[in-house]
Order: structure tokens, then C-alpha cells, then sequence
């Protein structure tokens, strides 16, 4: 047995109305908040996936021979995101100095000497906005 319910159609339409204006009351915000939760992970993943890399090898550099005043390391490095990284130096107290560029590479440093603490530093852009990383090298003594 069956029973048809008839509602009037001024009363139906309000219905759907009100159901419509709950649906978008209540999914409006849980959309936000879901798509939130997914721009959190996509930052996450992003800054954790962009990690500059500096290292020398050997470090500290071997005294060796005593009689040489200098030695050498090469230095390897790599930007993370493969942009240009800028390579400067400073040893001691001078001024940064210009060393070589590239998203990533290695470059032999054969000017090593005793008694100077030399900074590597890789830049994002050629105007040192943005320090990606660096590295001490010194000598044995």
C-alpha cells in the first residue's frame, strides 16, 4: 500500500530552498578548511624538497708539506631547485670575493693557506639577496 504525500508547490519550493541554503551553509566551510589542510602539505613539501647543498672535500685541508704555502679542496655545491647559484668567498676579513656561478657544480680551490679561515657562500642571485648556504674551509696546521 502506497500512500502519495502532496505538497503544495509554493511549500516544495521553499523546501528546496532551505535544504539548498543548508547545503551551502554548512559545504562552504568545509571546503575552505579542506582545501587549507592541502595548501599546508604542498608547502610543506615544497620548502623541504628545496635544500641547498655546500661542501669541500678535503676539509680541513691536510697540512702536507710544510714548505707549500698553499694546498687545494674543491668545492661542490647545488642550489636544490636548479636555478643559477652565485659563488663567493671570504677569507678572513676581506671583502666577499666572486668565485663561479651555476645551478650546481664542483670547482678546484688551489689557494688553500695556512692560518686563513675561508667562507664559502652560495647566493641565490647575483646580488647576494638570499644566502642558500655556507661553509668554513681552513688549513691543518
Amino acid at each position: 500500500m502506497s500512500h502519495d504525500i502532496n505538497i503544495p508547490s509554493s511549500s516544495a519550493t521553499s523546501c528546496r530552498y532551505l535544504v539548498r541554503w543548508v547545503t551551502l551553509l554548512l559545504g562552504l566551510p568545509m571546503c575552505v578548511f579542506l582545501s587549507a589542510c592541502d595548501r599546508g602539505r604542498q608547502k610543506t613539501v615544497q620548502s623541504s624538497a628545496v635544500k641547498a647543498i655546500l661542501v669541500a672535500e678535503p676539509n680541513p685541508v691536510p697540512a702536507g708539506d710544510l714548505n707549500q704555502p698553499v694546498a687545494s679542496t674543491v668545492v661542490t655545491w647545488n642550489t636544490g631547485n636548479g636555478t643559477t647559484g652565485y659563488l663567493y668567498v671570504k677569507v678572513d676579513r676581506e671583502p666577499e670575493t666572486f668565485v663561479t656561478q651555476g645551478p650546481s657544480g664542483t670547482h678546484e680551490v688551489p689557494w688553500i693557506q695556512f692560518d686563513s679561515v675561508y667562507e664559502f657562500r652560495l647566493y641565490d642571485k647575483k646580488k647576494r639577496s638570499k644566502l642558500l648556504a655556507k661553509l668554513e674551509v681552513t688549513r691543518d696546521d
